[in-house]
């Protein structure tokens, strides 16, 4: 049970930071970006291929290089597909099924370039174990759950002490009253992002130790979508907190009723905890 509850928090981690992407891209921006899973995919590739380049490269600069490379990718997304939706104020059906497309399009772009067939980081750090008496837990669990609390971390110093993380929450909480201050909304909403591409991206090199890179693992985007929702969508710590909740509900679900209904038992986690705070754990009131 020891190896299914950190198994758990480490991949709720992983779920929390996609979540945090898709809640920021939501408050700036009052757009579901459902392209946020491929964005874990791109991310996870973008270091799988700086590894390729440069085998001996330490793990934490493979993460910084490819969430750098993401951050990037997302700058030109937001301002050249993006932007221009939001800006004509297209409705939500409309930019529900433009984030769709764009996930499908990387999802198969992913196929074309890195190929159909499932790779893995060539690293040491795949294989280093750490020892609790007779229970041995992959070493990445714990660079995932110390990598995570760093990033929140910064996350926080960001939003409470610079101008840039001020003006992200000025402009998720009021952009109209924002914009007559003096700042820039577009400006912000490119801001969060590129900072929620970033976090995709790092949760990708994160994940991509412990199991294998694909084409098609945007669809962990699900999940953390489930957990954006089950925090209290649009909530930063209540996506942190929703991660944490489906990814330990799915881990120890899985021992004890199977590994094959992980999956359901995630959502009926979701299901049953919206079904009691239908606005999320941390969701602002109850709705009607």
């Amino acid at each position: 049970m020891l190896s299914a509850l950190i198994s758990g928090l480490a991949i709720g981690c992983v779920y929390g930071l996609v979540a945090i992407g898709f809640s920021m891209v939501f408050r700036a921006m009052g757009l579901v970006n459902f392209a946020q899973g491929d964005i874990l995919m791109l991310g996870a590739f973008f270091g799988f291929t700086i590894l390729t380049w440069v085998p001996a490269m330490p793990y934490l600069l493979v993460l910084l290089g490819a969430s750098l490379g993401a951050g990037v990718f997302g700058f030109f997304l937001e301002r050249f597909l993006l932007r221009p939706a939001v800006r004509r104020h297209a409705g939500q059906t409309y930019l529900v099924l433009l984030t769709l497309g764009i996930g499908i399009v990387l999802s198969n772009g992913a196929r074309l370039v890195w190929g159909a067939n499932p790779v893995i980081y060539n690293i040491p750090l795949r294989h280093e174990l750490v020892r609790f008496g007779d229970v041995a837990l992959p070493m990445p669990y714990f660079y995932i759950v110390a990598g995570v609390v760093v990033i929140l971390l910064l996350l926080q110093y960001i939003f409470t002490r610079t101008w840039v993380g001020l003006t992200l929450r000025a402009v998720a909480d009021d952009p109209q009253s924002a914009r007559l201050m003096g700042i820039s909304v577009s400006n912000a909403s490119t801001t969060a992002f590129v900072i929620a591409c970033m976090l995709g991206a790092a949760a990708g090199v994160f994940y991509a130790p412990l199991f294998y890179v694909s084409f098609d693992m945007g669809l962990i985007g699900v999940k953390a979508f489930a957990a954006a929702v089950v925090g209290g969508f649009g909530n930063l710590p209540g996506a942190v907190v929703g991660g944490l909740v489906i990814g330990i509900a799915e881990a120890v679900g899985g021992v004890l009723i199977g590994t094959e209904y992980q999956d359901s038992i995630a959502f009926a986690t979701m299901i049953v905890l919206l079904l009691i705070r239908p606005r999320g754990l941390l969701g602002k009131g109850v709705a009607a």
